[in-house]
């Protein structure tokens, strides 16, 4: 019987990512933290809010860096919908990135010892970069980050490369994360003000509200409103998915990019009270957090409940769910919620199926070929290190091949079944990829390609072209002088790809120059683009012809698993991941109970 799943695997292979930096590289300094931006007067321009300035970033973009979009969530406006932001008097000055919704920090960001609670709850700020002026009129591009829907900010990157190469604007948002992004409980909703007050997704309405800000500001930093693409990687593509579906984000946006993602979501019993199937996704319901604090049923009223202070509630989920990795963010609350407001009642599978279920603007579906490889970086039972510090395959074969199933079972249930079921349903072009690049340098006796290979995240830099962030690269070990040239060519072909959607809805249409046509996912015609360097297998076209029998066929007479060890924990994770990205395990239900009972007896 497959074990109730710890942690998202999303936010699991982002912990991988994180962790082969800090204990390969341990013996590096983490990078500064960043300095402040200077106002500029050439950014000075004025929203409905007040007039602002920004500033100029290093690669010339003009920059706006956290401005207000919506009231402070704090206090009586803890787990309500967002509220309009205040005017303010004079010039406000944008200069300031960091802000963050409340979350663990992770131990390689600049600032932070790791572990310690770091943010606020006032923290509904959003950043917007766009080319040196004047301009008018350009695409409009909706950042929306990831980590796990429990980690991140919008100011963790600098897409300056991308709104200037492209000639759009960059919108990146805060959203309430954690337990503060997505509570459910019947408290809550008695005697609320607004429908939306009696939601649970609390983050998807703050991201619907920086749309609607978007909508009635965008204009004076450059931007079409009328040309609105958001695109998210990991958990902000699963916020990409549920936007998608959601009746209250209905025309504020005419296309989408989800980068790793997938379609899954909770009832709100499950959400409030916990999961009661073994095959459900397993998180800390409400509730249960509740319980945890010492709150007996009598006493959880809502005034009670938004009086608990944060770090007490923050608490409660992280000793529900012990950190795994190092990083002090494992926490992991049941997020988004088929609530009946946000998301209809059906839930995002089923509206996936449904031709009517998904908003009908043009999408593109990605991953990436090793998704969850780095995972088995830290499995002794795969990977050997030196002292903590360095690691290698212990068998190389096996190694590929335990990452390459769930990798695999991701492609399946966030680009080829989605992307069937768009295309089937007759909406507007469907566009599918899979990146491919894996030529990160070496650390010590690391080979970096090999242990991390395409995993999970690893695109972000090519897309937003920043490679210099501690988050892309903490350490500076991924992205070398040998690999830059390479790197660099295939950044700018992806940014142009994405570029010319953001303007047109075609990957293949637009300013941008694309040498090779993108085309669309159809039913006779699965086509499927690979991104990867001229100087390996280079970028192209595919027909995928897989599918999840033949992948799990594949997989029982794999002979690179040494032993029925190996298969169990592939199949472990192969189920974690569909469950993650999809609801239910499939057929690596079967094969789990297989050889993991096998293994439990020759052991």
């Amino acid at each position: 019987m497959i074990d109730s799943i710890r942690n998202a695997v999303s936010r699991k292979i982002r912990s991988s990512l994180i962790l082969a930096s800090g204990v390969i590289l341990v013996a590096c300094s983490a990078q500064d933290e960043p300095v402040q931006p200077t106002a500029d007067d050439t950014t000075v321009t004025t929203i409905a809010q007040g007039e602002l300035v920004g500033s100029i970033t290093d690669g010339g973009a003009h920059a706006w860096l956290g401005i207000p979009y919506a009231a402070a969530p704090i206090g009586e406006l803890r787990w309500r919908a967002p509220r309009d932001a205040a005017a303010w008097a004079g010039r406000y000055e944008a200069l300031d990135g960091t802000r963050r919704c409340l979350q663990y920090a992770s131990e390689i960001e600049p600032g932070f010892e790791g572990g310690e609670l770091a943010g606020s709850e006032d923290c509904l700020y959003l950043n917007v970069w766009a080319p040196p002026g004047p301009i008018d009129d350009l695409p409009v591009m909706v950042w929306i980050h990831g980590g796990g829907n429990v980690w991140g900010f919008g100011g963790q990157l600098d897409p300056s490369s991308l709104a200037t190469s492209q000639n759009v604007v960059v919108v990146a948002p805060n959203y309430r994360l954690g337990p503060m992004g997505w509570f459910t409980h019947s408290a809550l909703r008695e005697g609320a003000e607004l429908t939306a007050d009696r939601s649970s997704n609390f983050g998807l309405l703050d991201l619907i509200a920086a749309l609607e800000w978007t909508q009635a500001n965008i204009a004076s930093f450059g931007g079409d409103p009328d040309r609105v693409t958001i695109f998210g990687e990991s958990a902000g593509a699963f916020n990409v998915g549920a936007l998608l579906a959601s009746p209250l984000s209905k025309g504020l946006f005419q296309g989408a990019i989800m980068q790793s993602g997938g379609f899954a979501s909770h009832t709100m019993q499950e959400a409030e009270f916990g999961p009661d199937t073994e095959d459900a996704r397993r998180g800390v319901a409400s509730r249960e957090a509740l319980i945890q604090l010492g709150i007996p049923e009598a006493q959880q009223t809502s005034a009670a409940m938004r009086s608990i202070p944060a770090e007490d509630l923050f608490q409660s989920y992280q000793d529900l769910r012990p950190d795994e990795g190092g990083l002090g963010d494992s926490i992991d609350p049941i997020d988004i919620t088929a609530d009946g407001i946000v998301l209809p009642e059906e839930g995002l599978p089923a509206l996936l199926a449904s031709k009517a279920g998904l908003h009908d603007v043009p999408v593109i579906f990605g991953t990436n070929r090793d998704e969850t490889r780095a995972a088995g970086m830290f499995d002794d039972h795969f990977t050997r290190s030196i002292g903590g510090v360095a690691f290698f395959a212990k068998d190389t074969d096996a190694y590929l091949a335990q990452g390459e199933y769930p990798s695999a079972t991701w492609f399946e249930r966030a680009v080829a079944g989605p992307a069937s079921l768009r295309s089937n349903a007759g909406s507007t072009p469907v566009f599918a990829y899979r990146f491919d690049w894996d030529e990160e340098g070496a650390a010590l006796v690391s080979d970096l390609a090999t242990l991390i290979g395409a995993s999970h995240a690893m695109e972000i830099g090519f897309v937003l072209g920043d490679f210099d962030s501690p988050y892309t690269d903490p350490f500076g070990f991924f992205f070398t002088d040998e690999n830059e040239e390479q790197r660099l060519k295939l950044s700018a072909r992806m940014m142009a790809y994405w570029g010319n959607f953001a303007r047109t809805g075609n990957p293949s249409e637009g300013p941008a120059e694309t040498s090779l046509a993108w085309r669309p996912w159809t039913a006779g015609k699965r086509r499927t683009m690979v991104f990867d360097t001229d100087a390996t297998s280079g970028t192209r076209m595919m027909r995928y012809t897989g599918s999840m029998a033949a992948l799990v066929e594949r997989f029982v007479a794999d002979d690179r698993f040494r032993d029925d060890v190996d298969r169990c924990k592939s199949a472990e994770v192969a189920a974690d991941t569909a469950i993650s990205t999809g609801v239910t395990p499939g057929p690596w239900q079967p094969l789990v109970m297989r050889y993991c009972q096998t293994s439990k007896e020759t052991s």
